[in-house]
């Protein structure tokens, strides 16, 4: 009963032939109760020796289970790695509160008034260019949301940018007729530099 008990808290099994030990100490302690079983009581147990084992063991299993734990996927290091810094965080609320006051001051002091913007932008005259702003805009959320195609997404990207330019262009004064001036002008050097 006394070497059951000394093997379990050693950490080893009862037999001595496949008795480990984690230290000379413990190896030393091994031999000696081994030698000296026969004449031994039950007060001679070493207790330096089982409590050094038990802290090995109980420090060896919580870091394999620490190190679980951090080899997780939803993992506390792995969930903060993606977290910006303080400086990014107030680069975003500056941006973002500037943005909210251009765009305050944009619909309070600059515009005529949403509506009378949205009833001039579905005029005659400018519906075409609301039209295609509007119809390149929703195909480029379409095609990259939707389609995810990087292809499409540039092709629409491109024919926004050239939307909003030659909707912008058109509010200029005499900016429709200057419009259709320059593309003409460009198209035909286009064709002159291919021969036709």
């Amino acid at each position: 009963m006394h070497k059951t008990a000394q093997a379990w808290f050693t950490g080893g099994p009862s037999s001595d032939l496949d008795k480990t030990s984690s230290s000379l100490l413990a190896d030393w302690n091994a031999y000696a109760a081994s030698s000296n079983a026969a004449d031994e009581d039950s007060s001679s147990f070493d207790l330096e020796a089982a409590v050094r084992t038990a802290n090995d063991k109980v420090t060896s299993t919580f870091g394999v289970v620490s190190k679980g734990v951090r080899e997780l996927p939803g993992s506390f290091n792995s969930a903060t790695s993606s977290v910006p810094s303080g400086k990014s965080l107030m680069y975003f609320g500056i941006f973002l509160a500037s943005g909210i006051f251009f765009i305050f001051i944009a619909f309070t002091i600059f515009l005529p008034g949403p509506r009378s913007q949205l009833s001039h932008m579905l005029s005659k005259e400018r519906l075409p260019f609301t039209l295609g702003f509007f119809g390149s805009m929703a195909g480029t959320i379409y095609v990259s949301m939707v389609l995810h195609s990087y292809i499409l997404s540039v092709v629409f990207s491109v024919l926004q940018v050239l939307a909003l330019s030659y909707y912008a262009i058109s509010y200029f004064p005499g900016g429709s007729a200057g419009l259709k001036f320059l593309s003409s002008t460009l198209a035909s050097s286009v064709l002159r530099c291919f021969g036709r």
